[in-house]
């Protein structure tokens, strides 16, 4: 058998051979991008549950040296305040004790009480995710009104709650408080208010 026949041979080999080639390759690669397609499906699934770490065991760290960083809302169960939003960031100087500033803006209607202070917390960490809390704020507050007179004050207040870790440095935190001002500075023009929160705290 001469060269050019065995050439002739290779080549009708090859050619008979190259649609399985190609279908072998394109089943490898359809089994290849459904695969990565379904690990991709499951880790956006896994994802809040990683990210929140529901099944976490970790408790609470509140020890000398922590931040935290607060977020909330209030709702007014006297006046109905349609909106109130609160600030606040602390340091932790003593184990569960914290020290901070705080800051919020709440309205109802045309009244709106701007409020900038300190405050201090205390915790009662036990070996449990569900941590109660005591505190108080001293703030300078301002009303601006259309319906009353403009007046700014210093106010006093003091809260009593509770927050659940879900995670060792993120906590959901309600709490119920009142404050006082030796002026009428919240909105419809009163000296005192009793409010319920309900917020986020981050600690790092």
């Amino acid at each position: 058998m001469n060269n050019k026949t065995l050439f002739t041979l290779g080549a009708v080999s090859t050619l008979l051979a190259l649609p399985t080639f190609a279908q072998n390759t394109v089943t490898d690669g359809a089994r290849a991008l459904a695969q990565s397609t379904a690990n991709t499906g499951r880790t956006i699934l896994k994802a809040p549950t990683k990210m929140l770490k529901m099944g976490d065991d970790s408790l609470p760290n509140l020890s000398a040296g922590v931040q935290e960083f607060g977020m909330s809302g209030n709702i007014d169960y006297a006046d109905d305040i349609k909106y109130n939003v609160n600030l606040s960031y602390g340091y932790f100087f003593r184990d569960n004790w914290q020290v901070g500033f705080t800051t919020n803006v709440a309205g109802v209607e045309s009244d709106a009480s701007f409020g900038l202070g300190v405050f201090t917390e205390y915790n009662f960490v036990r070996d449990s995710k569900w941590v109660p809390f005591v505190g108080g704020s001293m703030k300078w507050a301002k009303l601006n009104s259309d319906t009353a007179l403009d007046a700014d004050s210093i106010s006093l207040g003091v809260d009593l709650g509770v927050k659940y870790f879900f995670r060792e440095n993120i906590a959901l935190s309600f709490s119920i408080g009142a404050d006082y001002a030796f002026d009428e500075v919240f909105p419809g023009g009163d000296d005192f208010q009793k409010t319920i929160k309900i917020g986020t705290r981050f600690y790092f």
